[in-house]
């Protein structure tokens, strides 16, 4: 029965359920609010605040994007585009691998809602917001000169987040992609954004953050050449980006 007892109680305390181990355990005192990478760091300029509205800045520059009416002024030369398996890419590389995968064409009655925008409580020129993707496959997708015959199959992501960071001078120097939020939502088997579209297309890509295989193929695409870009070369990479991860690299520790 002691016995009994002793392991009831290891299993509640992995759970946090034992209030005794939780009161007693030492306390962990956050001293400050400076990020632990170096990157997120200096995306906060000093600590500087923007002398312009963050979220009607972003909600802006989402509808014209959604909208196909881009204003590539907004982008600062040192912008880094980063996606979960995806970057870290230049805005030039970005548009040329975009042209290439045909997806627009594919999904001319493509509905993108977005909610949800908030600036970071730790970073003021930061603005996340939600997206969830509906589109029907009409029409055929041609990637890279691979044909997707259109399927007419409706395609609904799951939820994911995003975010844009802007600099002190108005331009966007960094933005986050297709995060899900719940990979069981929707008939993408968890995909989202671009890569929901390409899954409903016939194009299921098994791209998942830490996906060896997946890594694999995306060097073996740079090598080979005329399919775009995963991710930029080194030399084309702002020094400021400073994770060593490519594509769908395994996160690196800081």
């Amino acid at each position: 029965m002691m016995m009994i007892k002793k392991t009831l109680l290891c299993s509640l305390s992995i759970f946090g359920t034992s209030q005794a181990l939780v009161a007693n355990a030492p306390k962990t005192i956050v001293s400050s609010k400076v990020s632990q990478s170096p990157m997120f760091e200096y995306l906060k300029f000093g600590g500087t605040t923007p002398d312009f509205d963050v979220v009607d800045k972003t909600k802006k520059y989402v509808e014209n994007n959604n909208e196909y009416r881009l204003d590539e002024f907004l982008y600062d030369k040192d912008y880094v585009l980063r996606g979960p398996v995806i970057g870290p890419i230049t805005r030039k590389d970005t548009m040329e691998t975009q042209k290439g995968l045909g997806v627009r064409a594919a999904f001319p009655d493509a509905v993108i809602e977005t909610f949800g925008y908030t600036v970071d409580p730790e970073n003021p020129y930061r603005c996340f917001y939600f997206q969830r993707w509906r589109a029907t496959h009409t029409e055929d997708m041609d990637v890279f000169g691979d044909v997707f015959p259109a399927t007419n199959k409706v395609c609904e992501t799951p939820v994911s987040v995003f975010s844009v960071v802007w600099t002190p001078e108005g331009k966007i120097i960094y933005e986050q992609v297709g995060a899900v939020v719940d990979r069981f939502e929707g008939n993408t088997q968890g995909k989202a954004a671009v890569f929901g579209l390409l899954h409903t297309a016939g194009l299921k890509l098994n791209a998942q953050p830490g996906n060896a295989s997946f890594s694999i193929i995306q060097r073996l695409g740079h090598f080979f050449g005329g399919r775009g870009r995963s991710w930029s070369k080194e030399e084309d990479i702002p020094s400021w980006w400073k994770s060593e991860s490519k594509g769908a690299d395994s996160t690196d520790q800081f």
